[in-house]
C-alpha cells in the first residue's frame, strides 16, 4: 500500500472531503477472520493514508450493510472495541513483524491506542499518545480520520523502504471481524502488508514536564512525608513526571513523588485456593513503557509500595528491545525504606524469534533479593512456538533456587493448543516473591492444554466452543501433589443464547489429600455485544467442604452516554465454622460528557467483612493524554479483618478521603 504527501494537513473532522483523499490510493478487499475465516468481508471497508513532515493520516469508509445505524456504545478512552462497530490502524514502525502500535476508533470517534509486542505475546493499552480522530455517520455508514503524530513513536534512526502495516473493521451486526491483509489470530503482527512512500521521519531530542498538585481531605491522612503542607485532615502533596525522547528510537522518564490518590481500589475476588491472589497493576507509573518488564513472572510491580522517585527508559536500538525501571520505596509503618531495579534486554534472532535476559533486585537494610532469568521463544514455521525459561535467585545469606520450562504451543484464531514441563525448587516461591510472583514451588509440572471454535452459523446454531485444562505435579521428593483435569463446552446459537457445562477432576495434597472436584453450569444472552447477560453456577467440594457458587453479570447501555454493569457473586459452604460464605455486589457507572469529559462511579459490597466501598472519579482531559484535572471521592467501610471471625462484634472501620489533582502540561523542547 502506498502512503502519498498530504500537502496541506487534512482538517480532522471524519468527512473525508481534503483534497489529499482524492489522491490518495484507497484499499479494499477485507477478509474476515471471523465468522467465516479466509472469506471476503461483508462490511465493505476502504482505507488511505497520507502523510506530512511530522504526521500520518488515516481515512476510513465503513458501510454498514443491516442498516445505517452503526450501534456504537464504548464512550470511554481505551475501552474495548472489539464488540463495536470500529476500525484499528496497526504500525509497525520497524518493519520487525514483532510488535506494532494499534490506533482504534469507532462511529464515535473514541480513542483507543496501545503496543503489541512479541507477535501478539502481549496487548498493553498502557501506552498513550496525543493523536487526533474524528468520525461522521451517514445514511448509509460511516467515515473517520486519524492524525497519529510521528514524534510520539519509536522510529527508525534510518531510512527503511516500508513500515508494517494493517487495518482491521469489526461489524457486530455480522459478528463480523476482517482485516486488510489476511490474519489468522486477531493480534499477529506478523501477518501485516507493507506501507510504502513513506519519507525518512526525523525526530531529535524532546522533553516535557508533567507537574501535579493534589489536594487531600481525608479522616485517615496519608500523605506524611510526601506533603509539602499539613494540617489537620487536609493534606497538599506535589510531585512531576519528565518525559524525554532520547532520539529516533529510545525514551526515558523520571518521575518525583508520584502520586496515585485516583486509583480505584482493587475489586474483591473468590479464591478458592489455597494460593495468593494475583491483582493486575493499576498504577499508570508502572505500566507505561513496561510492558517488556512485565513479560516475565520475575518482576511483579504490586510488590513495590508509595515511591518517592523512580526512573525508566525503554526503546530499540538495532536488533534489541529495551526496558530499565528503579524505583525507591519510602518506609511507611514498620517497613523500612527500599529500591527495586528492573532491567530486560530482548534480541531479536531468526526472523520472529527472539532471545532475552532479565534482572531483578530490591535492596532494603543492607538485604538483596537478586533474580536472574533467561528466555528463548523460537518461531517456527505454521505458527509453531518453542519456548524454554530459566530463572535463578540469589538471596542475602539464603541458599540459590531456581526453576525452567520447556513449552510448546500453537494458537490460531479457531483453535489453540499448548504442553510445556517446569521445574521448580523448594523454597523458590519465597525468595522470588520479593520481587516477582510465583504461586508455588516444590514442583515438577506437566500441563496440557487445548481449546476450538467451531463456526457454524446454520441450522439455528452460531458455533460451539470448549477446551480441556489439564495439570499434573508432583513434588521433589517424587510424592503426587496435584492433579487438575478440566473440561468444559459451550453451544451458542443464532437467537444470541449461550448455554455451558464443565466438569473438573480435582486432587491435591496440603496437609492431606483433599478431592476438590467441581461441577459447572452457564448461560448468557447476546455475549459478542456490549449489551449481554451471563449467569454461572458452579458445586463441588472445596477442603472438606461443600460449596455453591451462584454469578450474574449484567452490562447495559441504556443511554447513549451511559454505561453500567452489574455482578452478583454468592458463595456457601457447607460446614462454614469460619463464616467464610460471601456475597459480593460490583456496581459500576460511566457517563461520558465527551470522549474527555467524563464521571465514573464504582462500589462494591463484601457480606464476608461487612465492607461497602464507593469510589467516585470526575475527570477531565483538557490537554489530553496526560493534561487533565480530576475529582475523587472514597468512602470504605469495613469489619477489621483481625477480629473476624473470632468475634461477634467486630470493630467497624471507616476511612473518606476528597481528593483533587491537577497535572498541566509543559513542553520544555519539541
Amino acid at each position: 500500500m502506498m502512503a502519498v504527501s498530504a500537502g496541506a494537513a487534512p482538517v480532522i473532522d471524519g468527512a473525508l472531503q481534503d483534497a489529499v483523499w482524492s489522491i490518495a490510493e484507497w484499499q479494499a478487499g477485507f477478509t474476515q477472520l471471523r465468522p467465516h475465516q479466509g472469506q471476503p468481508a461483508r462490511a465493505a471497508t476502504r482505507v488511505a493514508v497520507a502523510f506530512d513532515d511530522s504526521h500520518i493520516f488515516v481515512a476510513f469508509r465503513c458501510e454498514n450493510p443491516a442498516g445505517p445505524a452503526s450501534t456504537s456504545k464504548v464512550t470511554r478512552r481505551d475501552g474495548d472495541m472489539d464488540q463495536d462497530n470500529a476500525v484499528t490502524l496497526y504500525l509497525d514502525t520497524f518493519h520487525t513483524r514483532r510488535d506494532c502500535y494499534y490506533f482504534s476508533t469507532n462511529s464515535l470517534g473514541i480513542r483507543v491506542d496501545g503496543r503489541i509486542a512479541e507477535d501478539g505475546g502481549s496487548n498493553s493499552k498502557s501506552w498513550d499518545c496525543a493523536w487526533q480522530v474524528a468520525a461522521q455517520e451517514d445514511s448509509t455508514g460511516w467515515s473517520a480520520e486519524m492524525a497519529i503524530p510521528v514524534p510520539e513513536l519509536r522510529i527508525p534512526s534510518t531510512a527503511v523502504a516500508a513500515w508494517g502495516a494493517n487495518f482491521r473493521r469489526n461489524y457486530p451486526e455480522y459478528f463480523e471481524t476482517s482485516y486488510w491483509h489476511p490474519r489468522d489470530a486477531a493480534w499477529r503482527v506478523s501477518q501485516s502488508g507493507d506501507l510504502t512512500g513513506l519519507p525518512r521521519f526525523r525526530k531529535g531530542l524532546g522533553a516535557s514536564l508533567y507537574p501535579y498538585l493534589v489536594g487531600l481531605h481525608s479522616n485517615t491522612p496519608a500523605a506524611k512525608g510526601r506533603a509539602f503542607y499539613s494540617s489537620g485532615s487536609t493534606e497538599l502533596v506535589t510531585g512531576a513526571d519528565l518525559l524525554l525522547r532520547l532520539g529516533s528510537s529510545t525514551n526515558a522518564s523520571l518521575t518525583w513523588n508520584p502520586d496515585f490518590a485516583t486509583v480505584e481500589a482493587d475489586q474483591d475476588v473468590i479464591n478458592l485456593t489455597r494460593y495468593e491472589t494475583f491483582y493486575p497493576e493499576k498504577r499508570l507509573y508502572f505500566l507505561e513503557g513496561a510492558e517488556l518488564l512485565n513479560k516475565t513472572d520475575v518482576f511483579y510491580s504490586r510488590r513495590i509500595g508509595d515511591i518517592d522517585w523512580g526512573l525508566k527508559t525503554n526503546g530499540r536500538i538495532g536488533a534489541f528491545n529495551y526496558a530499565l525501571l528503579s524505583a525507591h520505596e519510602r518506609a511507611s509503618g514498620e517497613g523500612s525504606s527500599a529500591q527495586t531495579s528492573a532491567v530486560r534486554l530482548q534480541r531479536d534472532i531468526l526472523g520472529r524469534s527472539n532471545l532475552s535476559f532479565s534482572a531483578v533486585e530490591r535492596s532494603s537494610n543492607g538485604v538483596h533479593s537478586r533474580v536472574l532469568n533467561s528466555d528463548l521463544r523460537l518461531k517456527l514455521p505454521s505458527d509453531i512456538q518453542i519456548a524454554a525459561e530459566f530463572t535463578g535467585s540469589f538471596p542475602t545469606g539464603g541458599d540459590f533456587t531456581k526453576s525452567y520450562k520447556i513449552e510448546a504451543k500453537r494458537e490460531k484464531e479457531l483453535y489453540n493448543y499448548h504442553l510445556s514441563y517446569s521445574s521448580i525448587d523448594p523454597g523458590f516461591r519465597k525468595d522470588v516473591n520479593q520481587v516477582g510472583f510465583v504461586e508455588d514451588d516444590n514442583r515438577r509440572e506437566v500441563d496440557a492444554q487445548v481449546a476450538g471454535v467451531w463456526w457454524i452459523r446454520r441450522g439455528g446454531l452460531d458455533k460451539v466452543q470448549g477446551h480441556s485444562m489439564n495439570n499434573v505435579f508432583w513434588g521433589h521428593d517424587g510424592a503426587l501433589r496435584n492433579v487438575n483435569l478440566s473440561q468444559w463446552g459451550a453451544i451458542t446459537f443464532l437467537g444470541k443464547w449461550l448455554i455451558g457445562a464443565g466438569r473438573t477432576y480435582h486432587t491435591e495434597v496440603f496437609e492431606k489429600r483433599f478431592r476438590n472436584d467441581s461441577w459447572l453450569l452457564e448461560g448468557g444472552y447476546n455475549q459478542q455485544s456490549w449489551n449481554n447477560t451471563s449467569w454461572i453456577v458452579r458445586g463441588g467440594r472445596n477442603f472438606d467442604r461443600d460449596f455453591r457458587q451462584y454469578v450474574f453479570r449484567q452490562k447495559l447501555k441504556p443511554l447513549p452516554e451511559l454505561s453500567l454493569s452489574y455482578s452478583a457473586n454468592r458463595l456457601t459452604f457447607s460446614p462454614d465454622p469460619n463464616r467464610s460464605s460471601t456475597w459480593l455486589h460490583v456496581l459500576t457507572g460511566d457517563w461520558n460528557f465527551t470522549p474527555d469529559l467524563w464521571l465514573r462511579v464504582f462500589s462494591q459490597y463484601n457480606s464476608r467483612n461487612n465492607r461497602v466501598y464507593v469510589y467516585g472519579l470526575f475527570g477531565w482531559r483538557f490537554a489530553p493524554p496526560f493534561g487533565a484535572l480530576y475529582l475523587a471521592y472514597t468512602a470504605d467501610r469495613f469489619d477489621d479483618p483481625a477480629a473476624l471471625p473470632a468475634t461477634p462484634d467486630p470493630l467497624r472501620r471507616h476511612q473518606r478521603a476528597f481528593f483533587v489533582k491537577l497535572t498541566v502540561p509543559v513542553t520544555l523542547t519539541k
